[in-house]
């Protein structure tokens, strides 16, 4: 046991247990709850909290819930004996089983490690499931359908109802007793239909009597002409009663049968019922899951004890790395007694599989022991017997404390006089120290403050009080000790003041200069906090604000994108009605093919730059800055011909570039710089071009008609069609506007479904005349030679 009964009902973890069971859904998984304790297998640990981990994210993203089921142990039972179960009992067997088999199917799906053993003892219920439920209703009742016998018997059975009471209200109705019947009702006695006669007519009315009236003025009696309709009904009752139980019986076979399968799906049930009330607890209270550790420790970062209301102040208890006690001090009802019972709370709803209300960073490590000495209970006693239970407490803590064990101790060495108290109280806890124990104490001993200042391995902590009011905050601060505050406290309590100063004086002079220190040290810790508190309120207004800014900048790089990609489109849209248009133009004057001149270019430049005013965007790299002169053989990209181009000259406002092999004359503003860097390979030729285009524009005009006479390719090898045609149609663009044809696609041969995919859109396209595969000299069914208009 990790600890006993007085151990957990001082840290109440019963009250925690109740908001579990409260949590349940079913009659076992309510009775595991009841039972609920902490584990002494760490590793049981380690796979309860991964268990309540897993079933918290179902929870929350799949809204997991348990359907509500009996304990079915004592009907199986039974019925794997021979004993008939009642219809409301088999209908509660089939909504277990069909419960079992909800909560095994959510889970089932999630293919999770840490749930599998949990769901590999279920078996499929499926035709027992559908035979109960088929059967009987949610109310009990044995339906029609139970078997072809007894929906036959009840149809006749209706039929024969209907004919006995026809029979009887045409007695009823006639004239012939009119005077003897009490009541023009046709009514029911023992299965049988009957007349209210009077009393005095008794003689006069022929059938037999079955019931008085408690008056005794009237007798009801079953007509002879409707005794054969009568007991044609009660035979069939008799008949119903008989098939029913029939049907009862088999069905009870059929549980008996599978009273084990159904045992352990159920059991699974309950264990699924209780990981999900622990799940749910946790979410109520915003808990997390510890850290484990195989260390003997206990960090609890900004922890909440989970049954206080309201507000909540977070604390910060550390029993790991150099502290190994921690000594808290300070007045009465600041919290001291709080900050210890979570510690030990905490560490026993991680052994039991619970999530802690705390935050990330809380780490709880193995423990075998735990116990507490609170003593709550000890204050209707008087001195003698409180110190007795006190020392009998310790003697248990002594004698099985080790490295393992947690002590939390409330107001060590308290119920005796102080001096001796802590002199015994530090005994106590150099022995805990020398044998690795862990351990939170409080008290108000100014020795034991003393002790665990100059103590390795002890540490001092208090309870904080507003300076100025004397009232708790209930904040605890680490590595200073508490004052009593006995004056202050008295002073405002309204004790005359010459008794509180009478009192002052009394006090040993070390003991004031203590108590001043302390004083002293507590509104200085309480000035830091206030500027710490109000550093962390900064801190988390700029993050928040960081947030906004990091919001409201992508959404509008979001919004930037969106205006792109629509200026994007409408410039390809744009150039495509450009080309058109270019190609009618070289039609109509009949030419042999169409060339792009600087005007050509200018235009469509013009026409891109229109299309950005149009849309309020600028291009990125347009934005960018730079000196506003192109080198030759800077790299750059013509934006509105979207191709790659090098410079040949910087003209002022235009510029000369070369694009493959042919060259042209753009505007600045519709390039994009792409690198500084020269191609030395191209130094030479790129200048003779220059000084070729300054000496003889002729020349130029030639070299351009040849560069559109000759042939280019485009090779899609290795891609499918899908990433294929695009880049085949943006090719066949270019090719147009620089007057390139005919053309040369090489797309292989493979199954050929690419060239054939590539060759149906081509012939579709508008500017392509032709299209035809190669010839053996150009590449045969690998190829495709394209005409352009």
């Amino acid at each position: 046991m990790l600890a006993d009964e007085r151990t957990l009902e001082a840290l109440d973890f019963a009250t925690v247990r109740a908001r579990v069971v409260a949590a349940t859904r079913t009659h076992r998984g309510r009775a595991r709850a009841a039972e609920l304790a902490p584990a002494t297998d760490f590793a049981l640990v380690r796979v309860e909290q991964a268990r309540t981990a897993a079933i918290r994210e179902r929870v929350v993203a799949h809204d997991l819930h348990v359907l509500p089921a009996v304990e079915t142990a004592e009907l199986t039972q039974g019925a794997a004996v021979g004993r008939t179960l009642a219809p409301s009992d088999l209908r509660s067997v089939g909504e277990a089983i069909s419960a079992a088999a909800a909560a095994h199917n959510a889970l089932r799906e999630e293919h999770d490690p840490v749930l599998a053993p949990l769901l590999s003892g279920y078996t499929p219920l499926r035709d027992l499931h559908r035979s109960l439920t088929d059967a009987i209703d949610e109310r009990g009742v044995v339906l029609d359908r139970a078997s072809p016998a007894l929906g036959r018997i009840r149809r006749s059975l209706q039929h024969a109802q209907s004919d006995a009471r026809d029979r009887v209200a045409s007695i009823v109705r006639g004239d012939k007793y009119a005077r003897a019947i009490q009541d023009n009702v046709v009514t029911i006695r023992e299965g049988r239909f009957v007349v209210p006669i009077k009393a005095e007519f008794s003689g006069e009315f022929p059938g037999i009597v079955h019931d008085t009236s408690s008056s005794g003025q009237t007798l009801f009696i079953e007509p002879l002409a409707a005794l054969e309709a009568n007991n044609r009904l009660r035979t069939l009752r008799l008949e119903e009663e008989r098939e029913v139980l029939r049907v009862l019986e088999a069905l009870s076979r059929s549980v008996g049968a599978q009273a084990d399968a159904i045992e352990r799906n159920v059991e699974m049930l309950a264990e699924i019922d209780l990981l999900v009330a622990k799940a749910n607890v946790a979410r109520t209270m915003d808990a997390i899951a510890p850290e484990l550790s195989d260390d003997a420790v206990a960090h609890i970062e900004r922890g909440r004890h989970p049954l206080i209301a309201g507000g909540v102040v977070p604390q910060t208890i550390p029993l790991d790395g150099p502290t190994q006690l921690l000594v808290i001090s300070g007045p009465n009802m600041g919290g001291k007694t709080v900050a210890l019972k979570m510690v030990g709370l905490f560490i026993a709803m991680t052994y039991a599989g619970m999530q802690v209300p705390a935050a990330y960073g809380t780490r709880i490590g193995h423990f075998t022991y735990v116990i507490a000495d609170v003593g709550d209970e000890q204050s209707i006693v008087g001195n003698a017997s409180t110190f007795s239970a006190h020392l009998q407490r310790m003697r248990e803590m002594l004698a099985r404390a080790d490295a393992r064990t947690l002590v939390l101790v409330d107001e060590i060495g308290g119920g005796t006089e102080p001096g001796a108290g802590a002199a015994l109280a530090i005994a106590m806890l150099e022995r805990l120290l020398a044998v690795g124990a862990h351990g939170v104490v409080t008290t108000h001993a100014t020795e034991l403050k003393l002790f665990a200042s100059g103590t390795p391995g002890v540490a001092n902590a208090s309870v904080r009080f507003d300076p100025q009011t004397f009232r708790p905050t209930y904040h605890l601060d680490l590595g200073a000790p508490g004052q009593s505050l006995a004056f202050p406290l008295a002073t405002a309590l309204g004790i005359a003041p010459g008794i509180v100063e009478r009192a002052q004086s009394l006090l040993d002079s070390r003991e004031r200069d203590y108590e001043s220190a302390l004083a002293e040290l507590s509104q200085r810790a309480s000035e830091l906090q206030s500027e710490r508190d109000g550093l962390a309120a900064e801190r988390r207004a700029a993050a928040q604000e960081r947030e906004t800014l990091a919001r409201e900048r992508a959404a509008f790089d979001a919004e930037r994108g969106g205006f792109a990609d629509r200026a994007e489109e409408q410039l390809t849209q744009s150039l495509r009605a450009f080309t058109t248009e270019l190609q009618r133009r070289a039609e109509a004057a009949q030419a042999a093919r169409p060339r792009v001149t600087p005007a050509q270019s200018a235009l469509l430049a013009k026409t891109a730059e229109e299309m950005r005013r149009a849309l309020g965007i600028k291009d990125a790299a347009q934005e960018a800055a730079h000196d506003g002169t192109f080198a030759p053989n800077d790299a750059v990209r013509v934006r509105s011909l979207r191709q790659d181009a090098s410079v040949i000259e910087d003209y002022g406002d235009t510029v000369l570039v070369a694009i493959g092999p042919m060259k042209t004359v753009v505007k600045k503003a519709d390039l994009e710089r792409k690198s500084a860097l020269r191609r030395a390979q191209g130094d030479t030729r790129a200048q003779g071009d220059t000084r070729a285009f300054r000496r003889a524009p002729g020349e130029t005009s030639a070299k351009v008609a040849a560069a559109a006479r000759t042939m280019a390719e485009l090779d899609v090898r290795g891609k499918r069609y899908v990433e294929a045609e695009p880049v085949v149609d943006r090719w066949v663009d270019e090719a147009m506007l620089a007057g390139n044809s005919p053309l040369r696609l090489i797309h292989g041969k493979g199954t050929g479904m690419l060239g054939r995919g590539l060759q149906e859109f081509l012939r579709s396209h508008p500017g392509v005349k032709s299209v035809r595969y190669g010839n053996e000299d150009e590449g045969s069914g690998g190829v495709t030679i394209i005409e352009l208009r």
